[in-house]
């Protein structure tokens, strides 16, 4: 009986998963960034030390995507002006979204007043994104593919 259901529980999940996949790659060729301060960077580029939520401000950092399906740090501090390099170093797809008409739950994303909408599009393991943030404020974002998964994140720009 147990076994039965342990493969009806992994069925699920799998199922779930290849839902994920089969919606991300098919948004692979549509799904585009909508704003022009970001900018594609070639794999192995970065945007220079992290900054945490420690009250310091740096004009470049770096989050990763990870396997876990985290960003990694969560939340970011950058002075206005500044640039956020999100890195893929995971084994699947990711996005960094702050868009409220492409995500599931429209709380996942926030903007400060004045500012544009976000999205890296499908960023590949190994590649990286990276967006210049010009006003202040903090933005609330996720991963599309794993939004309900819980990989939000936060950049506070001061």
């Amino acid at each position: 009986m147990s076994r039965i259901r342990i493969s009806e529980i992994t069925q699920n999940r799998l199922g779930r998963r290849s839902f994920l996949a089969g919606l991300a790659m098919a948004g692979a060729g549509t799904v585009v960034a909508c704003s022009s301060g970001g900018s594609a960077q070639p794999s192995g580029s970065s945007g220079g030390s992290s900054s945490g939520t420690s009250g310091q401000s740096a004009s470049s950092t770096t989050v990763k995507m990870t396997d876990d399906n985290k960003f990694d740090p969560a939340t970011v501090t950058i002075s206005k002006g500044g640039t956020v390099t999100w890195q893929n170093s995971s084994s699947t797809v990711h996005t960094a979204t702050c868009d409220a008409s492409k995500v599931a739950n429209k709380a996942d994303v926030s903007l400060p007043d004045g500012a544009q909408p976000f999205d890296s599009g499908l960023i590949q393991p190994g590649q990286s994104w990276s967006h210049t943030f010009d006003v202040a404020g903090t933005y609330k974002y996720t991963c599309i593919p794993h939004e309900t998964l819980g990989m939000h994140g936060t950049v506070i720009v001061q």
